[in-house]
């Protein structure tokens, strides 16, 4: 059995420039990154709820999303976004923050629970899965 291209990479963070240099938006630091080695840039969209992109990583089409909301409650953008584009929970990467990682620890997993992160709880809820993969920071 294959595995499927990842399709979709989400950042996790709070909006707002009071938390922009908190080490709980490493998943946006890492996703703001990634746009501009893409050439891309996130741009606002409604609909989701989320700043997104359409990137071309390592010769792969794929998603950026950076919800907006705060962080705990990411799930609905994710869930919204992954319906609309059709996007398998096999196929999401959420980076997220890890406060029990050393700092400058990454680590990479598919599935499990999670762990006491509120923002991973709320994406687990809303897409009805928990096999999405994870880059915790």
């Amino acid at each position: 059995m294959g595995t499927l291209p990842i399709q979709l990479i989400v950042g996790l963070g709070n909006p707002g420039t009071e938390y922009e240099r908190t080490r709980h938006n490493a998943g946006v630091w890492i996703l703001e990154r990634l746009a501009h080695l893409a050439k891309s840039s996130l741009a606002p969209d409604k609909k989701f709820l989320a700043l997104t992109s359409r990137a071309n990583l390592f010769n792969q089409p794929v998603y950026l999303l950076f919800p907006t909301t705060y962080m705990n409650n990411s799930g609905k953008s994710v869930q919204s976004f992954a319906h609309y584009y059709k996007i398998p929970p096999e196929a999401i990467l959420v980076m997220h923050d890890d406060l029990d990682l050393p700092i400058g620890t990454v680590k990479l997993k598919q599935g499990g629970g999670h762990a006491g992160h509120n923002g991973l709880r709320d994406i687990i809820q809303q897409l009805g899965s928990h096999n999405f993969f994870r880059l915790r920071i």
